[in-house]
């Protein structure tokens, strides 16, 4: 979701086809329409590769999302969002959002977009201006975050409930 927006925003800002964007990295156009598409969310991408994206972009001139930390930041953003839809309570590696820290204003522009549709203002010429969820989807993120800023999962995650329902109600 977030990964592939920021993939795709990074390639159009360089001016690159998917074919010359796959070429640099030794991939199949496949796999760059995959990464874009989320079907091969950046979590699934190894750090390796990773890496390689990042540099890649740099060198074609990419403006947004070469950086290596920003890429997986999007792909935390994305692994916390799959793992609360898809019922896994095990919140470890989400990203700081209830925190006063640059990374977790990071992490809140990305997770503001994918639930509101807000894109970053870095972000905004080269992608398009739509939520990366759909409503059913930003629905049951909302409860999920309600429910934690309730304390049901104890209250060490509440003020990361509460963060996340300001971000879904957008």
């Amino acid at each position: 979701m977030i990964g592939a927006a920021v993939v795709q925003a990074a390639r159009r800002s360089a001016h690159l086809t998917r074919l010359r964007l796959a070429r640099q990295l030794n991939v199949s156009v496949t796999t760059v329409r995959s990464w874009e598409s989320g079907t091969i969310p950046l979590y699934a991408v190894p750090y390796g590769q990773l890496q390689q994206l990042a540099q890649a972009s740099d060198r074609a001139g990419t403006q947004v999302g070469t950086e290596l930390g920003e890429l997986l930041l999007a792909s935390r953003c994305d692994l916390l969002l799959t793992g609360m839809l898809n019922g896994f309570e095990d919140y470890a590696e989400v990203p700081p959002i209830e925190e006063n820290s640059a990374e977790a204003e990071s992490a809140r522009r990305l997770l503001r977009w994918a639930l509101s549709g807000q894109v970053p203002d870095r972000y905004r010429q080269h992608a398009s201006p739509r939520r990366l969820l759909d409503k059913k989807h930003i629905g049951l993120i909302a409860a999920i975050a309600r429910d934690l800023q309730a304390e049901s999962h104890g209250a060490d995650l509440a003020d990361f409930g509460g963060a996340l329902v300001a971000l879904a109600v957008d």
